[in-house]
């Protein structure tokens, strides 16, 4: 052994016994009230132990009375109105999936509510903007409150097309262009990026500008007669001699020269709500905004407009009498 290991071991040895001294030296009542110290010690630890156990006895009581260990019913609190509709039940019905509530989750769970709120945040969901609130109600009901993202156009690229909401983020889902063709939503086509995840933002000034056109043209009565706003030639990026954007009918062929997007027109056109009215007075007066031409220019006159001429058919000649 070393010098330094010896030297330290003499130095424990006597710091013990010197210990050892003192409480052999120390009064009876000191000693009376280090052991009356250490049983109230042993006491309390004992009593923690007991109502430790005793908890968890009467977590397990709770757990097993009726109205707590049954199967929990989920409910949607203020849905929106498009959401209650019966052609969007698979949408409700594909979150309700997400929710994951468990045959096995019972209403006394601490973490319950907090999973299910996690369930629903994930970006890949989609549809919901955010989680308000998830309530866990005695009667063994799990209500859920959520900001929901709403359909408002869809989006064409190359093969397919593509939902998204009123910031342009994107809805779930992939769909062939066959399916898209008779929905109540406006189709906006010639968007240069490609779609981004689910959830995120599609990003594009010609996507923007396509759809604050898209929220203007809604609620006008000639609207049946739109089916799609081209951005393909938005900020004149192909031809600065044509319109920026234009609407495309269901009049096969024919087209509604637009123009720059709403509140870009810098005085070179006149404004979208002169555009607006200017539509709703040729549906009144015509029946039909493109006036069954192959185009219609509404950029540059609030009160009249420009396109092709009709072609005449040749009157026929008249035959010569000898």
């Amino acid at each position: 052994m070393s010098r330094k290991k010896l030297k330290r071991k003499k130095k424990q040895q006597r710091d013990a016994d010197e210990t050892t001294a003192s409480l052999l030296t120390l009064d009876d009542e000191t000693r009376k009230l280090l052991q009356r110290g250490g049983l109230w010690a042993t006491v309390i630890c004992a009593l923690a132990i007991a109502i430790y156990a005793g908890f968890g006895r009467l977590s397990e009581t709770v757990h097993a009375f009726d109205r707590y260990d049954r199967r929990l019913a989920l409910e949607w609190v203020d849905l929106p109105d498009w959401l209650k509709l019966r052609d969007n039940r698979h949408i409700l019905d594909s979150l309700t999936r997400q929710v994951d509530l468990r045959d096995d989750d019972r209403l006394l769970d601490p973490m319950l509510a907090e999973r299910l709120g996690r369930s629903l945040s994930e970006p890949d969901v989609g549809w919901i903007k955010s989680v308000d609130r998830v309530t866990l109600r005695p009667n063994g009901v799990v209500s859920i409150r959520c900001q929901f993202r709403r359909p408002m156009a869809w989006v064409r690229h190359g093969m397919y097309c593509y939902l998204v909401d009123e910031e342009g983020a994107r809805l779930p889902g992939r769909y062939d262009t066959t399916e898209c063709r008779d929905s109540s939503l406006l189709m906006v086509i010639g968007v240069r990026a490609g779609p981004p995840s689910i959830g995120d933002v599609w990003r594009g000034a010609d996507l923007s500008s396509g759809l604050r056109l898209v929220s203007l043209l809604a609620g006008n009565a000639f609207r049946h007669q739109i089916d799609s706003v081209a951005v393909l030639n938005h900020d004149g990026r192909l031809d600065h001699s044509r319109p920026h954007l234009e609407l495309v009918t269901d009049r096969r062929g024919s087209r509604i020269w637009w123009g720059r997007p709403p509140d870009e027109e810098h005085g070179t056109e006149i404004t979208a709500a002169q555009k607006i009215t200017l539509l709703n007075s040729l549906y009144r007066q015509w029946g039909r905004i493109d006036m069954n031409r192959s185009y219609v220019n509404i950029m540059t006159w609030p009160d009249k407009v420009a396109m092709p001429a009709v072609k005449r058919s040749p009157r026929p000649a008249r035959l010569l009498r000898g």
